[in-house]
């Protein structure tokens, strides 16, 4: 697996150059190593070789040392190590990502990009730390990463902005622009205002031009430079056409710049006449990692399948299909092949199953059966054939038999069609798009299905099976309805619907109630078949399905006390919770008896519960194979290929060429071999596309140590020793009765360690979270501790650390109090403010609490959904906004209202909104109606044209790969994707502002709003009267009430 290119052939894909200050050498990473190399070219030696991924190589500026980053401990953290080998020493021990970026021109401090700030808004921060260890400063005061010093070290280049490294052609407010501070992070001055990406800057050895990377003289990008003052407009360096020059890295003479390009690293003399020249590197290495090896699976199944006689079940575990009898035990293995074989139907009479696979380069069905002579079931065969049932490019999913196995259901693209068990006389039996999910009737005469309409309600319908009619609306309901099952009496239909806040089960009768001496019927009662609706149980469920005799449903509900596995009876009489100990069940499905219920775990496990029994029994299994992780690799590459080839909004691709891409990026796959190299190819042919809400995930994995936090703010400036408590954390750990910790207090010792400049406070809380830290506390640290006439306070102070995401919510609540707290000193509190973190229903339950709790009875409010990452509920959000008013209750000693429900009560009066370049999605598509219907005025930064509708697939290992699947256009037709929301009122914040506290934007916002209450004022004089008096009686009914 990517040990080593062949003897003559260059290595691709070597990432993350830097070249040595003198310019003779470049160091790289690749196959997950830190390589160097003569900068002619040649067979490279290896610096660092770990199973861990190392990358971003930095010479030190006597050339003697590497500083690199390594996940050898779980996250990235810094480490430096000699040129010529030898034990890597780690600097930083924090358990986010620490990413080295420069040294500074003495060779004394290392500056790195990190997230380890719990700061409001979270971004990359550079700080900086001893080359020898020790504690580490922060530099930056409000987003910074590739930060590189000046050759005299006064100064620091730097890159600020949301932008994706990997993404070509974008423009918008979301880029990454070039930076200067000085070496402390004051006074920062920007350098770049090209809408484009802007990244890698590199000083000049003179100190005087800035070398960076940009796309401003059009895609792909390329090296320029520009004079460090921003006087003059940048200079083309270099001219590739074919593909984006990326991390560009300046030799400290000034005479080199190496970089990547495409799948390759060139290098280019800085003169004037210099021509760029791809280097030709040899490797010779072992493998990373076993190439090929055995693992057997006892979790991780993706989904199962109990054959129709419950004696066995078939499962798929990574991308294979595996056969165990019911009790669990030792799985045989079905199918053999590299690709992702899923989504898994039984026969009827146990004898076939069909599943799908992309052994040929596409979703196909494939029919799997016994090829033993003397053992022709499948649950006993030693042999098996596969055989291709379908050949088509548009992706299939959702297999099903008819229950009399004479028919076969599938959605191909979306459209639901059925075949012959061998793959004959194929039908589209609903011929419309956005089928989401069907089921059959008992007497395969019937299917039900759901269907998504344009605005992303869906319906149930029922049609005959063989498309002899269209389907007729069972719901009539326009939510969300799917999720369907239809009982095996025939005679009830379970599906989840949205009908109230939450999605719940609901239960649909087929037939009337009927007398009780009525003569048994499974014929569908249309008439009014949408009315005959029950929920059996009033809960919030993801998932479910109707027992065989239609009395019961079991569902998956998420409360306080965990995601677990419910029964209730379809009459509403009775619910029963059957699993304890947050299970998150999925693909719940009854045996054919009733009695027992089946599901698969959060992690892949695969269990039974009875609904009068007691926790459910786990049913284990083993299944054994043969990984090859060059084919894994391949396969996950494709998968995400496909995925946006078959499911990406745009049919034209944003005018790229699809099967190009694939062409260019698939031969690298074999040049990597660790995930996190891989995770960037599949990036970079992702940003092919120049689209957001794409992304590539693994499995969640933790470092080996966790960082807690106190809740303390330290002043940066301080020089020590110890760290000085700038502001203790309102509601954090600290902020407890009993705890004297004040601002101004220095913290001399954390349990018992004396906190000097070579001690590193990450470390010293690694895996503290929950645990009683005791902190030496000293006010007034100057005064002599034997001076009696000195003030001076010494405290032994015990603190139960905290977590980093609990501090990082309550540093959020601070910044969202502290501008209320803005808003309400600029108009006297008589304006409002309202920040609305996330457009789900928790921003929602957020909105709605601040509006009516805190801001009803303001003269107007501030809405902000700056640093808002989008999500759904733009239209609830407007529901309460703008309304006219038309009847409203007064009472005699006061009080005043609108005629309507207290949680129903719109907003009417003046609003503006926030909006800036990390306004997302969801939170873009509001500001845009906010205009359009006419409800104030936009103050901020334009938004960064990020919206898109999304879904995720699951790869062959695991991972998650984000689709854009669902385009969003404004009226006139315009695509948002790309096209921010403009603000009426433009407003840059600039860092040094914000270092101070200052927020510009939301002053601008206050006074806009101050004029326009004006306004509104004079043209409301009715209701400005109306209210003076309602508050005058209010006054009098006040004192006659004393």
């Amino acid at each position: 697996m990517a040990a080593a290119a062949p003897a003559q052939e260059s290595i691709r894909f070597a990432r993350t150059p830097d070249i040595s200050p003198d310019g003779k050498q470049v160091a790289f990473s690749y196959l997950g190593d830190i390589w160097i190399v003569d900068a002619a070219g040649g067979i490279a030696r290896p610096v660092s070789m770990h199973e861990a991924h190392d990358i971003g190589p930095v010479f030190s500026p006597d050339g003697k040392m590497l500083a690199f980053s390594s996940k050898r401990h779980g996250d990235y953290d810094v480490f430096v190590v000699p040129v010529l080998g030898g034990h890597p020493r780690r600097l930083t021990f924090d358990s986010a990502d620490d990413m080295v970026n420069s040294w500074s021109p003495d060779g004394k401090q290392i500056l790195f990009a990190s997230t380890r700030s719990t700061a409001f808004p979270a971004s990359f921060e550079l700080y900086r730390i001893p080359t020898e260890g020790g504690r580490v400063r922060q530099v930056s005061i409000s987003e910074g990463k590739e930060g590189v010093f000046s050759p005299k070290g006064d100064k620091i280049a730097y890159v600020r902005g949301p932008g994706t490294w990997y993404r070509k052609g974008y423009r918008g407010s979301s880029n990454d622009d070039i930076w200067i501070c000085n070496a402390d992070g004051t006074h920062n001055q920007q350098l770049t205002r090209f809408d484009g990406q802007d990244t890698s800057p590199m000083w000049s050895a003179d100190g005087q031009f800035v070398y960076y990377v940009s796309e401003c003289f059009g895609t792909p990008a390329n090296l320029v430079r520009q004079d460090a003052a921003g006087k003059t407009p940048p200079q083309q360096i270099t001219f590739h056409k074919d593909d984006s020059v990326r991390r560009a890295r300046i030799s400290g003479n000034g005479e080199w710049i190496v970089y990547e390009c495409g799948a390759d690293i060139w290098i280019v003399p800085t003169r004037e006449d210099g021509k760029p020249r791809k280097l030709d590197i040899q490797v010779y290495a072992d493998d990373k990692t076993n190439p090929e090896y055995s693992k057997t699976f006892t979790t991780g199944a993706s989904e199962f399948i109990v054959s129709p006689d419950e004696k066995n079940v078939a499962f798929a575990v990574h991308g294979q299909l595996f056969l165990m009898p019911i009790a669990g035990g030792k799985a045989t293995r079905l199918t053999q092949d590299t690709a992702y074989d899923h989504g898994i139907a039984w026969s009827p009479d146990a004898r076939q199953i069909i599943f799908i696979s992309d052994r040929n380069g596409y979703d196909d069905l494939y029919s799997l059966e016994a090829d033993d002579a003397s053992h022709p079931t499948l649950a006993k065969a030693h042999q098996f054939k596969v055989k291709q049932l379908t050949n088509t490019p548009e992706p299939e999913l959702g297999v099903s038999f008819s229950p009399d196995g004479k028919r076969v259901a599938f959605l191909r693209a979306g459209k639901l069609c059925t075949m012959k068990p061998d793959g004959s006389d194929p039908k589209t039996v609903v011929d419309e798009f956005q089928v989401i999910d069907y089921d059959w009737s008992p007497d395969s005469k019937w299917l039900v299905y759901a269907r998504v309409d344009g605005s992303f309600a869906s319906e149930l319908f029922i049609l005959p099976a063989d498309g002899s009619a269209r389907g007729r609306n069972v719901t009539r309901y326009a939510t969300y309805n799917g999720g369907v099952t239809w009982s095996r009496t025939g005679n009830k239909i379970a599906f989840l619907s949205q009908r109230h806040q939450h999605i719940s089960m609901w239960v649909l009768s087929l037939q009337k109630p009927a007398a009780p001496d009525a003569p048994a019927s499974k014929d569908i009662d249309w008439d009014d078949i949408h009315l005959r609706v029950e929920e059996p149980a009033p809960m919030a469920a993801e998932e479910g399905a109707i027992s065989p005799d239609g009395t019961k449903v079991a569902f998956r509900s998420a409360g306080l006390t965990g995601d677990d596995l419910w029964v209730a009876s379809t009459s509403g009489s009775s619910v029963r919770r059957l699993t304890h100990g947050n299970f998150r069940p999925e693909q719940i499905q009854w045996s054919p008896s009733g009695t027992r219920v089946y599901f698969k775990g959060e992690e892949g496990t695969l269990h039974v519960a009875r609904p009068g029994g007691d926790d459910p029994d786990t049913i284990s299994f083993r299944a054994k194979m043969t990984i090859r992780q060059d084919e894994e690799f391949q396969e996950m590459f494709e998968q995400s290929w496909r995925a946006l080839y078959e499911q990406f909004y745009d049919s034209k691709f944003h005018g790229v060429d699809m099967l190009a891409v694939r062409a260019k990026y698939r031969p690298l796959v074999k040049h990597v071999a660790l995930k996190e190299d891989l995770y960037a190819l599949i990036s970079l042919m992702m940003g092919e596309l120049n689209a957001s809400h794409m992304g590539i995930t693994g499995p969640s994995s933790r470092p080996e140590e966790t960082t807690a936090d106190l809740g303390l703010l330290f002043d940066e400036t301080y020089p020590g020793p110890g760290l000085k408590v700038a502001e203790v954390l309102k509601r954090g750990p600290a902020d407890k009765r009993g705890i004297r910790i004040l601002p101004g207090d220095v913290i001399r010792s954390i349990d018992g360690v004396e906190l000097t400049e070579k001690v590193n406070l990450s470390k010293l809380l690694n895996d503290k979270t929950g645990e009683t830290v005791v902190l030496q506390v000293t006010s007034n640290p100057a005064a002599d501790p034997h001076d009696t006439k000195a003030w001076r306070r010494d405290l032994r102070v015990q603190i139960q650390a905290g977590s980093r995401d609990s501090i990082s919510k309550l540093m959020y609540e601070r910044w969202v109090e502290h501008n209320a707290r803005r808003v309400a000193e600029l108009s006297h509190g008589k304006l409002g403010y309202i920040h609305i973190p996330s457009m789900d229903e928790a921003g929602l339950d957020r909105f709605l609490r601040a509006l009516y709790s805190d801001n009803f009875d303001k003269e107007a409010i501030v809405l902000d959904v700056r640093f808002n990452s989008g999500g759904f509920t733009h239209d609830q959000v407007l529901n309460y906004l703008g309304a006219r008013e038309h009847t409203y209750f007064r009472q005699r000693y006061g009080g005043e209202g609108l005629v309507l429900r207290s949680f129903d009560r719109k907003w009417t009066r003046p609003l503006v909104l926030l909006i800036n370049n990390r306004s997302y999605s969801d939170a873009e598509i509001f500001p845009s109606a906010f205009r359009t219907l006419s409800l104030g005025k936009l103050v901020g930064q334009p938004t960064g044209g990020f919206v898109i509708g999304t879904s995720s697939v699951k790869l062959i290992d695991g991972s998650t790969f984000r689709v854009p699947r669902t385009g969003v256009f404004t009226l006139k037709g315009v695509d948002m994707e790309e096209h921010g929301v403009a603000p009426d009122i433009l407003v840059e914040p600039q860092p040094d502002q914000l270092a101070r506290g200052a927020d510009p934007q939301l002053d601008k916002a206050v006074e806009v709003l101050q004029q326009d209450v004006v306004v509104w004022k004079k043209a409301h004089p009715d209701l400005v009267h109306r209210e003076e008096e309602a508050k005058t009686a209010t006054t009098v009914g006040a004192s006659a009430g004393k």
